[in-house]
């Protein structure tokens, strides 16, 4: 059984060093096209194997030990962030990796590394089931849909040099790293997959080599770092404490004082990976890499890994003052950036901005722990994963034949682009419209928080009603930008059947899946994340469980409507345009309107983005003042409390 799960990670690592030497393009095309299914099928059979609701152990094939590996793969990620910081005169990420490696270092050589048991370096349950197979599937579509995407992507962007080799190697070096995080229950073997996942991230990034990009690329590699130095000391401290490296026996229930100050620091790695304030903005400048990075890496699986480990770390931190604050960041954060979003014009930054807040909510779900509330993130982190990897893709290639990310120039889109836009609709009605898995949940949430005494619970109930509130503003937004339609030239619809076969097999498939989860919904809740919320938690109550079929049918029917109602809409060819009425004032037909004593003013019905109203800088720093007071004492809680 172990050995399935070394191939599941291995394999990707493998086929990312042979797409390093693949310059054939047409041979790339074959190699990822089957090793994604392969990676597919591994994932499919490892859920089906291992996903019988019991939590499994095991260790490496044959008796295998880790020995001293993760020292010298620890040394060897430090050396490579030191060599390309020099390269790029950066100060920060070095003093970070090095002080994880003098921890590394220290704990190896002075014998103070307790030796886990052989048959306890890996831990299935369903939760590992769920990321495993919303990495295998949605990777696999995310890497098949670049094969297309980074053609034109170079088309259109002849400037930027071509580094596809590059390119495909990270994504399948990323995928093997995932699967050992979510995996991993030894916390120094997990320590190592995170940080592959943080280069990962930083090299594609950073791949157009611009200096904006290049900056952008650093602010990420510094917080992540910032992050897993946390994660190391964590280790450091959790040495000493009887299996305090293990992960499933250090989450068993709720944790002791001395445990505290390790789990805090934890708390902040999960946080940094997650985006949360105050480190969002390294989410915000990774939008400026390739949308399938922004789709795979920062919006499918890595930042999930942040939520992931926070998932895991709730029952021992639920209940404590500790969990109590992580909880506040992640409820803060939802609050703060759906406001930011709702004045952001860039298409990518309010999908970043969107990510940012479900992933607040999932924080807040963990820090305050319960049956439901695990329930609820558990559900957000499915829903999110295909519906917002949907949006990502779609918005790539949106981006490739408009050439613009700006929200304002998708006006018209159905006339002109019919199918990518009902794609487009039925990710927005995955997270919007039908509420097959995110509002349900967020009703959920609002149910638990009602039970939550004293303020607390009244403090985070106005929280959700606000950021709930503001997400409908920037999903209707969008909404109404999709939808909008006029006449259009037969070359203008034609834009639509250059789209490559790989990027209509991903997005298709990717919103399949949307309407396939939302049809089957009450089973997923009754035989998967149901029952894994009631062991964590040991609840006893399942009335949140169960979903009425008259409700289920509303939802899809939901999910379904817009989608059909764009394409039969799109069909039609001739449309009228009304005029201006401006209380009697003269208007050209180029909407500028006569004022009094010769002034003109044009008329607009375009200040979605509450222009002159809400200052999203502001906002966003306020924000990040906030959080970064709340983590502060996050830290402060876990240390006196020791």
């Amino acid at each position: 059984m172990s050995s399935l799960i070394v191939f599941l990670v291995a394999f990707p690592l493998v086929v990312g060093g042979l797409l390093l030497g693949i310059r054939n393009s047409k041979l790339r095309n074959v190699i990822v096209v089957l090793a994604g299914l392969v990676v597919a099928g591994a994932s499919i059979v490892t859920a089906v194997t291992f996903g019988n609701g019991d939590a499994v152990f095991f260790g490496l094939p044959n008796g295998l030990t880790l020995g001293r590996s993760l020292l010298v793969l620890e040394i060897a990620i430090a050396v490579f962030v030191v060599a390309v910081s020099i390269q790029h005169r950066r100060i920060l990420a070095p003093v970070l990796v090095l002080g994880q490696v003098a921890v590394s270092v220290y704990l190896e050589l002075s014998g103070k590394m307790p030796e886990l048991e052989p048959g306890r370096l890996f831990w299935f349950d369903r939760l590992s089931m769920i990321m495993v197979l919303i990495i295998g599937i949605i990777g696999t579509l995310i890497c098949i849909h670049s094969l297309g995407y980074m053609r034109d992507y170079h088309r259109s962007s002849p400037l930027i040099k071509g580094r596809r080799t590059v390119f495909f190697c990270l994504l399948f070096v990323f995928l093997g790293s995932m699967f050992g995080l979510v995996v991993s229950n030894y916390l120094p073997l997990m320590l190592i997959f995170w940080e592959v996942t943080t280069l990962c991230s930083f090299l594609l990034i950073g791949y157009t080599r611009t200096k904006e990009t290049i900056g952008y690329a650093f602010d990420a590699l510094n917080m992540n770092m910032l992050g897993g130095l946390g994660f190391s000391v964590a280790i450091l401290m959790l040495a000493g404490q009887p299996d305090g490296l293990d992960l499933a026996k250090l989450t068993a229930g709720p944790a002791t004082a001395a445990l505290l100050p390790a789990l805090a620091l934890l708390c902040l790695a999960g946080l940094t990976k997650a985006a949360q304030m105050p480190f969002s903005r390294w989410l915000l400048g990774a939008m400026y890499a390739p949308s399938p990075t922004s789709a795979l890496l920062h919006s499918s699986t890595m930042v999930k890994a942040g939520v992931f480990l926070l998932l895991r770390l709730s029952p021992a931190i639920a209940g404590s003052s500790l969990g109590t604050l992580v909880a506040f960041v992640g409820m803060l954060t939802f609050l703060f950036v759906s406001l930011v979003g709702v004045t952001e014009q860039n298409t990518k930054k309010v999908l970043a901005y969107s990510t940012i807040g479900s992933l607040g909510l999932i924080v807040g779900c963990a820090g305050l722990g319960s049956p439901e509330l695990i329930w609820v993130g558990v559900m957000i982190i499915i829903f999110h994963a295909l519906a917002k990897g949907l949006l990502f893709l779609v918005v790539g290639t949106i981006e490739n034949r408009l050439y613009s990310k700006d929200m304002e120039n998708f006006d018209t889109l159905l006339s002109r682009l019919p199918l990518v836009s009902a794609l487009a609709l039925t990710g927005i009605a995955g997270m919007f419209i039908a509420p097959f898995g995110v509002v349900v949940a967020k009703w959920t949430a609002i149910r638990a928080f009602l039970e939550i005494p004293g303020w607390q619970g009244a403090a985070l109930l106005v929280i959700m009603a606000f950021g709930t509130s503001l997400t409908l503003f920037y999903w209707g937004k969008l909404l109404i930008k999709v939808l909008s339609m006029r006449s259009v030239s037969e070359y203008e619809r034609s834009v639509e059947k250059r789209i490559s076969r790989f990027e209509w097999l991903a997005e298709i498939s990717l919103a399949s899946g949307v309407i396939g989860v939302a049809a089957f919904l009450g089973v997923i809740s009754e035989q998967v994340v149901g029952p894994y919320a009631l062991a964590t938690f040991k609840g006893t109550s399942q009335s949140f469980l169960h979903i009425e079929p008259v409700i289920l049918a509303t939802m899809i029917a939901a999910l379904l409507f817009l989608p059909a109602l764009a394409l039969w809409a799109s069909r039609h060819e001739g449309y009228n345009t009304a005029d201006f009425y401006a209380a009697g004032r003269p208007v050209t037909s180029g909407g500028v309107m006569g004022m009094a004593l010769g002034a003109t003013q044009t008329v607009t019905l375009r200040n979605y983005y509450l222009d002159g109203v809400v200052n999203g800088k502001l906002v966003f720093r306020v924000g990040t003042i906030a959080c970064g007071v709340l983590l502060v004492t996050l830290i402060a809680v876990g240390m006196v409390a020791r």
